[in-house]
């Protein structure tokens, strides 16, 4: 299995390579003129200037330090595979060259759909550069930038309170009352969960964790939390039936700790920046360039109906 996630791996790695055209292919060296005996007579795992040679195709030399600055290139989730895996990363490579070497001696490169497609990838490419230089380079946000939102909006960083709970269900109020009779005569929770409810939950004794207000029933949140640890609940009737809850433990509402949320905190902050500076961009380029949008062309309006007047049905 492990192998077969490997293979999945280099496989998107391959198509990623593909996509973001970082120079690991290379179009084949022709009528080169020959080295001289001094060059020729060179170590074949040494280059001239890039560094030991882990492959070759044909005269074309696959040098380690080309293979590591291509590593930089694809995306940052596959890197550990394929630092771990650099024989396969260099099939890869080998691959993908030999593939587009084929691919222009064929003159695909000349192809009208091709070229179009090769110009949309151009323009996603210079895209996504500007957008690095002008956004991503240009928008940071410091500890500084993190404590200060973080103390403007406690608010919005307290645990709400919750209570830890277990509860049995049941179709019925009749059966819900004997069974609350025997939990009150000492029988176990845990153990009556078992045996009568109807929940999932009863798998583990009836328990559901911890919750929170608004994330059950109202009649079920309204009992649970009038509840202190230990307590048992009377008879709840919800939508789903009948229900007996058992309060465990109780945690009051709490603010979060700063450097427990600091790097979300950057993380959320920085996205908002860069949507803001990202719009802000895009509005200086429309009004710059005299953006005209004509959304009665595009989006013409449906046409009206008219409204005819019912007829009166004949007095009979």
């Amino acid at each position: 299995m492990l192998k077969l996630r490997v293979v999945a791996v280099f496989a998107a790695i391959f198509t990623a390579l593909a996509l973001v055209g970082c120079n690991a292919a290379k179009k084949p060296e022709v009528n080169k003129p020959e080295t001289s005996k001094a060059e020729s007579s060179a170590p074949a795992s040494e280059a001239p200037k890039g560094g030991k040679v882990v492959a070759e195709i044909g005269k074309e030399k696959i040098t380690l330090d080309e293979i590591n600055e291509m590593m930089k290139a694809i995306p940052q989730q596959y890197q550990a595979v394929a630092q771990s895996h650099k024989d396969m990363f260099l099939d890869s490579i080998i691959n993908q060259r030999l593939l587009y070497a084929e691919a222009s001696k064929l003159n695909f490169d000349k192809d009208p759909d091709v070229q179009k497609q090769l110009d949309e990838a151009r323009k996603e490419i210079l895209i996504k550069a500007y957008l690095k230089k002008e956004i991503e380079d240009a928008v940071k946000v410091t500890d500084e930038d993190a404590k200060k939102y973080y103390d403007a909006n406690k608010e919005k960083f307290k645990e709400p309170e919750k209570i830890n709970i277990s509860h049995i269900l049941v179709d019925n109020e009749a059966e819900a009352k004997d069974i609350l009779t025997k939990l009150k005569g000492g029988a176990d929770f845990a153990a009556l969960a078992k045996e009568r409810s109807k929940d999932a939950s009863k798998e583990k004794g009836g328990e559901l964790g911890f919750i929170a207000k608004g994330q059950t029933a109202p009649e079920f949140e309204q009992a649970a939390f009038a509840l202190q640890p230990g307590q048992i609940s009377d008879v709840v009737k919800t939508q789903f039936g009948y229900h007996i809850i058992k309060a465990t433990e109780k945690q009051p509402e709490k603010l979060m700790a700063y450097d427990d949320i600091k790097d979300q905190l950057k993380q959320m902050i920085l996205a908002g920046k860069q949507k803001e500076s990202f719009e802000m961009l895009l509005k200086d380029l429309r009004d710059k360039n005299k953006v005209v949008v004509y959304k009665d062309v595009i989006m013409p309006p449906a046409p009206a109906t008219e409204n005819k007047p019912v007829e009166a049905a004949p007095a009979k």
